[in-house]
Formats: C-alpha cells, sequence, structure tokens
C-alpha cells in the first residue's frame, strides 16, 4: 500500500515514523469534513453523547486519561 507508494518511508528511524504520524494526524484533524464515517461510528458517537447526558460524572477527560497514563500533570507537555 503506502509504504509500496512512497518506500523511503522504511528508512525512516522510529522516531521519524513517529513524527510522520503525528504530523498525519494533525492533517486529518485540521480537515475533518474529509474523513469518512461510517454509519456505525455515528450511532456508536450517539450512543457515548447520549450516555455522558444522562450521567456525566462517569466521563473521564482527555487530560485526566493523559496524566493517568503518562503519569504527568495535565499541560506540563
Amino acid at each position: 500500500m503506502i509504504l509500496e507508494t512512497i518506500p523511503d518511508v522504511k528508512s525512516l528511524s522510529a522516531a521519524e515514523k513517529l513524527l510522520l504520524v503525528s504530523e498525519l494526524w494533525d492533517d486529518l484533524a485540521a480537515h475533518p469534513t474529509e474523513v469518512p464515517v461510517s454509519r456505525e461510528q455515528i450511532a456508536e458517537l450517539d450512543r457515548r453523547m447520549e450516555a455522558y447526558r444522562r450521567d456525566p460524572s462517569q466521563v473521564t477527560s482527555w487530560e485526566a486519561i493523559q496524566q493517568r497514563i503518562l503519569g504527568r500533570a495535565p499541560g506540563s507537555e
């Protein structure tokens, strides 16, 4: 697939590949209307939003998740 189309990607170091993934993710995030979303994904998002509306206390913020996973305070990057 992509690795066959752009063989130089294979020669990148692990750090460079992670940086590339990050840059690709940021580019996708900058153009959300171009990202295809299936009906199943929309249904799941709707289900999660309804669960949040019923009981917001059951939701964990992204910052809290990062802190728990990475062991750092939110915003201390």
